[in-house]
């Protein structure tokens, strides 16, 4: 199955096509964090390189956050266009379940500001307020953002590493895809960002 997955919540941007049985990916960075704003331009360059029409996708996945609240729309608005245009299913997946499934580890902390944290597992993510984390992540392998690492120095920070995480989201995406009796829930229209709180508004 010929799938695109298209991340931009995070640091970096990553995207990642499976066409018959080879995947090619693609880790996006800028100095100026705009990384996201090179989406369309990348997935085309993928896909001339290598022969392939989007025509021929047959899956689309995306993270849909927590993370940058740009990152998220852009990514998301992308996935949703193709989906809408090709008539594709778009699996959404989050950036919980992405991270921990890509370097094996328990629990994901990451800064949400004002003494809160996005604290997730493989299977949810919710907003946890500070003083609640130490008993969250006792005895716990610990994956966190930079802000994070800098309390919990037992973490490991997902920044300083380099995985690419399209690859990663093109097997979960596949294993939903494959485990769903119902594929009509991946309609592109039943697809929302995952922002859980409201972004400041200055």
């Amino acid at each position: 199955m010929n799938i695109l997955a298209i991340c931009s919540a995070l640091n970096n941007s990553y995207i990642a096509i499976k066409f018959e049985n080879k995947i090619y990916s693609e880790i996006i960075k800028t100095d100026e964090n705009y990384h996201s704003l090179y989406l369309i331009s990348k997935i085309k360059e993928i896909c001339k390189k290598n022969n392939i029409e989007l025509s021929q996708i047959e899956v689309l996945t995306t993270n849909c956050g927590p993370g940058s609240f740009t990152g998220i729309r852009v990514a998301l608005t992308i996935s949703k266009i193709i989906a809408g245009e090709l008539n594709l299913p778009l699996i959404g997946l989050n950036t919980s379940e992405i991270l921990l499934n890509a370097f094996d580890k328990d629990v994901l902390l990451m800064d949400a500001r004002r003494d809160m944290f996005f604290f997730g597992t493989k299977e949810n993510i919710e907003l946890v307020a500070k003083d609640k984390i130490s008993q969250l992540i006792e005895n716990k392998k610990i994956l966190c953002d930079k802000n994070c690492a800098k309390n919990y120095p037992q973490a490991l920070c997902f920044e300083d590493e380099e995985i690419n995480l399209g690859e990663v989201m093109i097997k979960l995406a596949l294993e939903k895809y494959s485990n769903a009796n119902d594929k009509s829930i991946f309609n592109y229209l039943n697809l929302q960002a995952n922002y859980i709180q409201t972004p400041p508004v200055f």
